[in-house]
Parts: structure tokens; C-alpha cells; sequence
């Protein structure tokens, strides 16, 4: 299965919350593919280089680049027209459209995000959206 992982995820991933490590385990065995956007990864450097912590991300980073199941995407002409219609359509910030566009080029199934942007898309059903208060103990 394909899954989109927001910045959200990738913060909790480099923090080790239990949660984003039991889902980041189902990928590093094969059981599933992980999509990120470039763009995410700007946004997880930006939040550890605020904290002082960027080690912590380019580590993340590093492990992600490693994993043959993990596809790091930049945005495309394609994804930029998407995220264009979802921008607009959908009214959600330019990040979070592009990120939206990026994991529905790449057919993900799930989307695991911390965003309350993506409440829109969730009761859209454009793509299963799974915010990190919600995962299952």
C-alpha cells in the first residue's frame, strides 16, 4: 500500500512518538510505501533548524533516502497544475495542496497527517486522511 506522509508524520517519526514509529516499521519491513513531498521535507527542516535540532531531521532524511519503499518527490509541472485545482477548489494552503497532489499522482491510499487543513479533503473523501490523534492505540 501506498501511504502519503505529511510533515506532521515525519516530525513525529524524528521525535519517536510510538505511533509514527509502529507505522514507520510496517514500511522499513516492506509492507508498505511511503511517499514524501520535497516540500515536506523543507518544512521538517525548518521545524528542527528553528529548535536547533536539524540533526534530528537530516537523519530522518538520510534513513528515508536508504529505503528502497520510500519515494522522496519533487513537485512536478504535473503536480504543480494539480495542486492548482486543489488550491483553488478546495481552498487549502499552496504547501498543502501540493503535498495533496503529490500523494494523489503517486496513488496513495492514505494520507497521515497532523494538518487541520486537510479536514477538507478528509470530508471530501479525496483521499483517506488519517491525523495523528486518531490512529488506533
Amino acid at each position: 500500500m501506498f501511504l502519503g506522509a505529511d510533515t506532521g508524520l515525519l516530525i513525529a517519526l524524528a521525535n519517536k512518538l510510538p505511533k509514527a514509529l509502529e507505522l514507520w516499521e510496517t514500511v522499513r519491513l516492506g509492507e508498505n510505501n511511503l511517499v514524501i513531498s520535497t516540500v515536506s521535507i523543507n518544512e521538517l527542516l525548518v521545524h528542527f533548524y528553528k529548535r536547533a535540532k536539524q540533526p534530528t531531521a537530516r537523519n530522518l532524511i538520510d534513513v528515508a533516502r536508504t529505503l528502497k519503499n520510500i519515494a522522496i518527490v519533487p513537485v512536478s509541472l504535473k503536480i504543480a497544475e494539480l495542486s492548482a485545482g486543489y488550491r483553488y477548489g478546495l481552498g487549502i494552503p499552496t504547501i498543502d495542496s501540493i503535498v495533496l497532489a503529490t500523494f494523489l499522482d503517486k496513488k496513495c491510499e492514505k494520507l497521515y497527517t497532523t494538518d487541520s487543513h486537510f479536514q477538507i479533503v478528509k470530508e471530501q473523501r479525496t483521499i483517506e486522511v488519517i491525523f495523528l490523534d486518531e490512529w488506533p492505540e
